[in-house]
């Protein structure tokens, strides 16, 4: 009898230290419950993960498989849940959130308790770019987890080239919701303290390295890139833009940036300019190193 029984206890043990393990091994991003149930998960399941678009999504109901669904999150960041409807707004919000939200709306009108587990199983491409004076131009894939510097992603272009003006690069950032374009500046030196304050890029970040005798010309024109500027020759604003083949169709005229050694240096009304709206008002002569950029009209 004694036998049997710390056999049985055995048994137990045993099974008690397995789901232990599974439970550590497999964790899972559940709302709505205490306890929530033991689901093997994909990539990601971490709370604070922002969605971005492409990333697939997988969404399950615990008890309710009916509501199980995939959602491939797109560009304007709205999708469409079972029972709930539209849902707005993914694109940067954490998965904690999200799942709040799809709990309370649950909850709310549908379930008397909702336990809602958010996986992601494929991540949506997430791209860099790194222009200008660099050995080798390129793309760089980001990670969704681990930190990619503008540094960092210069060296996967190969590094700076001889003639690259590394004391003006800059990363161009776009507010996706403003179209408002800022300049960050590349650490100019190798210093610890310098690297320090390097940029920590995000998807459709341009990092750009200008060539020391070149200006470049970015955003709505017809040939973006870089323009020669002799020593001998003054190249102004409104003309660099010319040498680039002017403003296409969806240039915003108005609010024309100019952006010298990393600092957005101003913002000048080249429509203006060019009708002759603004008596007086200054064409800014450009230096080597400077960037315009011309952003997208907002309709």
């Amino acid at each position: 009898m004694l036998q049997r029984l710390l056999g049985a206890w055995a048994q137990q043990m045993a099974f008690a230290i397995c789901f232990v393990c599974l439970s550590i091994a497999f964790p899972s991003v559940a709302f709505g419950a205490e306890t929530p149930p033991m689901v093997r998960t994909g990539p990601s399941t971490r709370t604070d993960y922002q969605l971005y678009p492409g990333d697939l999504l997988k969404m399950s109901v615990f008890d309710h498989p009916d509501l199980s669904v995939e959602l491939r999150i797109p560009v304007s960041g709205a999708i469409t849940v079972p029972l709930i409807g539209r849902v707005d707004g993914l694109v940067g919000r954490t998965m904690s959130d999200f799942g709040a939200e799809i709990t309370r709306r649950l909850e709310s009108d549908y379930l008397q308790q909702a336990v809602v587990t958010l996986t992601v199983t494929d991540f949506g491409p997430r791209l860099a770019y790194v222009l200008g004076s660099v050995r080798t131009p390129t793309s760089v894939k980001l990670n969704a987890y681990a930190d990619v510097s503008a540094l960092q992603a210069i060296s996967e272009a190969g590094g700076f080239a001889p003639d690259g003006n590394r004391a003006s690069a800059i990363v161009l950032r776009e507010d996706l919701t403003t179209g408002q374009m800022s300049a960050l500046p590349v650490p100019a030196s190798d210093r610890p303290e310098d690297i320090r304050k390097d940029v920590v890029l995000v998807p459709r970040d341009i990092v750009l390295v200008p060539r020391l005798d070149r200006a470049y010309v970015m955003g709505r024109v017809l040939k973006p890139g870089a323009i020669d500027i002799p020593s001998e020759e003054r190249i102004s604003l409104t003309k660099a833009i010319s040498l680039a083949g002017g403003f296409d169709k969806y240039a915003r005229q108005t609010d024309v940036q100019l952006i010298r050694e990393g600092r957005r240096l101003s913002e000048v009304n080249v429509q203006a300019l060019l009708n002759g709206d603004s008596p007086g008002a200054e064409d800014p002569i450009l230096k080597p190193g400077d960037t315009v950029y011309i952003p997208e009209a907002r309709f």
